[in-house]
């Protein structure tokens, strides 16, 4: 089995878990037989976005949240695919999903950005030393 597809597969299972749902919770609420989500895990069935897609209504998360979380870390700068990909999709977004951080983060200085940083910095760094 590919391993994206054990990654995407596990991200899966660790939110049933702590979503504290079941396979069969979860046959049942997208109406498929006993056993489906067993065969899809182990890999006897193989993985399609639109099993992704089910699953993630199912568990309550919108598929944008679902692969966020398996892949939270954008590589930068990118390939030069994913560059030339994002640049020409980017006026396709609908009305909401566009993200106003990049906006407010440009209009704060230097000085404001370095001084928030030091905040959640020293934030962490207390939170490590009472653990």
């Amino acid at each position: 089995m590919n391993e994206e597809i054990k990654r995407l597969l596990n991200v899966l299972k660790t939110a049933m878990k702590i979503l504290d749902l079941t396979n069969r919770d979860l046959e049942k609420k997208l109406g498929l037989s006993y056993g489906y989500l067993s065969r899809l895990f182990s890999g006897a069935i193989e993985l399609k976005v639109e099993h992704v897609l089910d699953l993630c209504g199912a568990l309550g998360l919108r598929p944008a949240e679902f692969f966020h979380i398996a892949y939270p870390r954008v590589p930068t700068p990118g390939t030069a695919a994913a560059v030339r990909v994002r640049d020409v999709l980017q006026g396709f977004q609908a009305p909401g999903e566009q993200e106003d951080a990049p906006s407010k983060l440009s209009a704060l200085s230097r000085e404001e950005i370095e001084h928030m940083m030091l905040t959640s910095l020293r934030k962490l760094l207390a939170d490590l030393g009472r653990s």
